[in-house]
């Protein structure tokens, strides 16, 4: 007779009450072992309502209070940016796990923080960066890394919609805002995941006086001949889809490619190749956060301070490369950046 082991629960604490605080908060729902336990909202009244809404047991409006909590085990940072580090290495400070919103801080340095405080206290830390954990994406890049299409020779990414408007939250410099930091993460991710660190990186964009990035266009250049096109835009559409080729073939994924459950791969002699598209899809767990919450909440009640598949190492070198980035984008008429 099959036995069948029950997991360990999670009391998670989610802050921040915003869109995507509501869609973690559906999928935490929909993940084996997590348990609604708390909401953090700067508005008391807000929070009560979101948390009466969406199942939670209580209410903070202060973070020392959720953070005192001895009840709640891992927090979800959906805060902006700029708050990211300052409230996880408090919270695993204090003891608690943390999933952070991508992404996982505004630079490297402020990233190695993190790592160094979940190190030092022994609790789980993660980047949610979801489209990592999708499983359409997982397949994605294993086909790829397998030769399917022969040698991979370039990528291509976008993720440009027209989010809010000057005067939103989206555009703020006192909260970090960024396109890079909020789209552009994504296109990077995955031109990095498939192609590898670039060695000389070319980019350019709108900038606002503050130093807000409105949209970013980003070369990757390697030795031997291989690139990635990327751009990101908050003020305009730029096709949300990606591509991946190679020798013998190229593979697509629709849009919005960094949340899409299936992508299209063409391979083979070139009448093969136009003619016969082989279609991979996969079905969506709620909004699509569940494989990413589910990851996560297992490996916090299995005593892992990090995922395999989402290691802070990589948060953190990511976060070089956009720091790279940044750094072209600010000197635009230079010679592009070389990666050491």
């Amino acid at each position: 007779m099959a036995v069948t082991m029950r997991r360990a629960e999670v009391n998670w604490a989610v802050v921040g009450t915003g869109l995507l605080s509501q869609s973690i908060s559906d999928d935490l729902g929909l993940t084996p072992g997590a348990r609604r336990h708390a909401v953090g909202s700067r508005d008391r009244e807000r929070g009560r309502a979101f948390a009466a809404a969406n199942g939670f047991a209580v209410a903070y409006e202060a973070m020392p209070e959720l953070l005192a909590d001895p009840s709640i085990d891992a927090v979800y940072i959906a805060t902006p940016h700029a708050t990211h580090a300052s409230i996880a290495v408090a919270a695993l400070e204090s003891g608690k796990h943390v999933l952070i919103e991508k992404p996982l801080a505004v630079s490297a340095d402020e990233g190695r923080r993190i790592a160094e405080a979940s190190a030092a206290s022994g609790r789980f830390a993660m980047e949610a960066l979801w489209m990592r954990f999708n499983p359409a994406y997982r397949d994605l890049i294993s086909t790829a890394r397998a030769g399917t299409i022969g040698t991979i020779r370039s990528v291509r990414a976008s993720f440009g919609l027209p989010f809010g408007a000057p005067g939103s939250a989206r555009w703020s410099a006192a909260r970090a805002s960024s396109t890079l930091l909020d789209q552009g993460i994504y296109p990077v991710t995955l031109a990095l995941d498939v192609l590898g660190r670039p060695s000389r990186i070319h980019a350019t964009g709108l900038l606002r006086e503050d130093g807000v990035d409105l949209t970013d266009h980003i070369t990757f250049e390697y030795d031997d001949g291989r690139f990635a096109q990327l751009s990101a835009s908050m003020v305009e559409y730029i096709e949300p889809t990606a591509s991946v080729s190679g020798t013998d073939g190229w593979m697509t994924v629709p849009a919005p490619f960094w949340a899409a459950n299936e992508f299209t791969t063409r391979a083979g002699p070139i009448p093969q190749a136009l003619s016969e598209p082989h279609r991979t899809t996969y079905e969506r767990r709620g909004n699509g956060y569940v494989p990413m919450l589910d990851a996560a909440t297992l490996a916090i009640a299995e005593g892992l301070t990090e995922h395999p598949l989402h290691p802070l190492a990589d948060s953190v070198a990511t976060l070089e490369v956009l720091d790279v980035i940044r750094d072209a984008m600010s000197s635009p008429t230079a010679r592009p950046k070389e990666i050491r």
